[in-house]
């Protein structure tokens, strides 16, 4: 009985392992440019990828707290794709996406700047 029970769970960490790998493969892409890095104690994740045939910018915020207000731009080269104001969710997270012109410039830059605090830039180039 002990000896099913090993190899039932031996089978079992097999499948996470497995599903787990096949989890990260599905999520790392290889046309994808991703920067990550902190600014006056919140962090970030700017990534810059194809989604659904065009090319998307992700942009997520860790704050300390929900409901603070900052005033967000994001640029591709010299042009304003986005620009206005977001406020944290329950988690103190703030996420945007925004599709961006694949045909170009390929740096981009997205500035955050908090009601009461310092601006937040992050840069990616593709």
């Amino acid at each position: 009985m002990k000896k099913k029970i090993a190899i039932a769970a031996a089978v079992g960490a097999v499948v996470v392992v497995g599903v787990g790998a096949g989890t990260w493969m599905a999520v790392a892409d290889e046309g994808e440019t991703t920067e990550r890095g902190t600014c006056a104690g919140t962090a970030y994740v700017l990534t810059v990828g194809e989604e659904d045939g065009g090319l998307e910018l992700e942009y997520e915020l860790q704050s300390s707290g929900p409901g603070e207000v900052w005033q967000v731009s994001v640029v591709q080269g010299d042009s304003v794709v986005l620009e206005g104001e977001r406020t944290t969710d329950e988690d103190g997270e703030l996420d945007l996406d925004a599709p961006v012109d694949e045909n170009g410039s390929s740096t981009f830059e997205v500035t955050a700047i908090p009601a009461d605090g310092e601006p937040c830039l992050a840069t990616a180039s593709r």
